[in-house]
């Protein structure tokens, strides 16, 4: 039954892929005609030549990612820009269709099978994040698969495994900075093979690599234009530049300071939109968000103070799933696109409402949590303006997809197993005398 779902699913997904593939190739080809772009990629598409091939400085955010990340764009830049974004959205299947799988299997590693209804609301809830991924031209499932292989392959307490999962980690960290969250946690859990691979890892794909391909010196003055414009203003200047982003900080911004949530044109002029309650300093509301971010850590260390025998306990794919999610809560520019890295919270709360060993409040709250992120998540499309004209703007600056993020990571946090301190314990693939190749099918 379960793979009949999938299997349909899957399909769905490659339908919907291939005409948004044509829908992207049509819109670039209509708006090219006006000298726009459509979206991030297509805005790469005409940046990323300049910067390969004329040696152009980071001077704005067009391309917001560290030069190891031009290699993963500069093969479609030799075709038109039409049949690159066609092509680029062609390439989403071989992206998230391994993440689901992987995702399940991490889960199915520790705990065992997640019943067919809990899948269905997963794939429910997961749905309109990946197709704004897709629609977007975002590069989020392009880092979240070697995130998710590396998080898989981590499980497994072999050197070669533990090597091979670091560099895999380091590889999505060097293509957007969030996954950084990870290496805390791998310190935290003391995987000091793992940890120092992803460390020697990022050195790799961030010096190394782009260095031979564009040259070291070159890539340098890269590295140090891109980190003075992405992240030290952001580290050490408190700066927020997107107020309406679907981030802690940036709900804080909104909420609470007299900044504009969106913009609309009425008779060419510029009409700007707020939502505060309160009227604060976007200097101290940049403070309260980072308290609030350093309190949730806090808390969190202290819900993960006890230590874990090995990955293949049920704590493993809860804990990943929070830090999943605190990842989107921290950065500096979450959109609704960026929480496809919530497949990991979906199928944590999925493994609680599936297992028999989880209290019965626990499966309870599990299986609302579910329902509710389902019900939630399609406000994050076109589905919204059902309350009027402006039902996406409104949608958007409640922050739909946090609050989904929030009611995932509280099931997470409320679950209670049968013994206490079940989830501590190797419980599914203990008795295996090495990871079963077929928990990833």
């Amino acid at each position: 039954m379960q793979r009949h779902i999938t299997s349909v699913v899957i399909a769905v997904f490659l339908i919907a892929s291939v005409v948004l593939a044509f829908q992207a190739h049509n819109k670039v080809a209509h708006e090219m005609t006006r000298q726009k772009h459509i979206d991030a990629f297509d805005s790469y598409m005409k940046v990323v030549p300049k910067f390969i091939h004329q040696h152009k400085p980071y001077r704005s955010d067009r391309f917001p990612l560290p030069p190891f990340a031009m290699l993963f764009v500069a093969p479609f830049t030799l075709l038109s820009r039409p049949d690159a974004q066609a092509a680029w959205v062609l390439c989403k299947p071989l992206f998230f269709i391994p993440i689901f799988f992987l995702a399940r299997s991490i889960v199915q590693r520790s705990c065992g099978p997640i019943v067919p209804a809990a899948i269905a609301l997963i794939i429910a809830g997961w749905f309109f994040p990946v197709i704004g991924d897709i629609q977007e031209g975002q590069m989020n499932l392009l880092m979240l698969l070697p995130l998710a292989i590396g998080l898989w392959m981590a499980q497994n307490p072999r050197p070669a495994h533990q090597i091979a999962a670091g560099l895999l980690v380091a590889m999505a960290i060097c293509i957007k900075v969030t996954p950084l969250a990870f290496l805390a946690y791998f310190l935290f859990r003391r995987r000091w093979l793992l940890s120092s691979f992803i460390v020697l890892g990022s050195a790799l794909w961030l010096f190394v690599v782009p260095g031979i391909f564009f040259g070291f010196a070159q890539n340098m003055l890269w590295m140090h234009q891109w980190t003075g414009l992405m992240i030290k203003p952001y580290i050490f200047h408190d700066v927020i530049k997107f107020p309406n982003g679907e981030s802690i900080p940036e709900l804080v911004l909104r909420f609470f300071s007299h900044e504009s949530a969106w913009k609309t044109f009425h008779n060419g002029h510029v009409v700007w939109h707020y939502v505060n309650i309160m009227a604060i300093s976007p200097k101290l509301a940049h403070l309260i968000g980072r308290l609030i971010l350093g309190v949730i850590a806090l808390a969190g260390i202290f819900w993960a103070r006890k230590s874990v025998p090995s990955f293949y306990c049920r704590r493993y794919p809860l804990e990943i799933a929070c830090i999943g999610a605190f990842m989107l809560w921290a950065s500096e520019r979450t959109w609704v696109p960026h929480y496809v890295t919530l497949i990991f919270a979906l199928m944590a709360v999925g493994m609680i409402a599936s297992d028999k060993l989880a209290t019965v409040r626990s499966q309870k709250i599990a299986w609302w949590a579910l329902i509710a992120v389902a019900l939630l998540m399609p406000l994050t499309s076109e589905l919204a303006k059902i309350f009027g004209h402006d039902g996406r703007h409104y949608t958007d600056c409640a922050d739909v997809v946090i609050w989904c993020s929030f009611i995932l990571v509280a099931a997470i946090l409320l679950a209670k197993f049968n013994p206490p301190g079940l989830a501590w314990k190797d419980s599914y693939a203990s008795d295996l005398p090495s990871p079963s190749p077929k928990s990833f099918s």
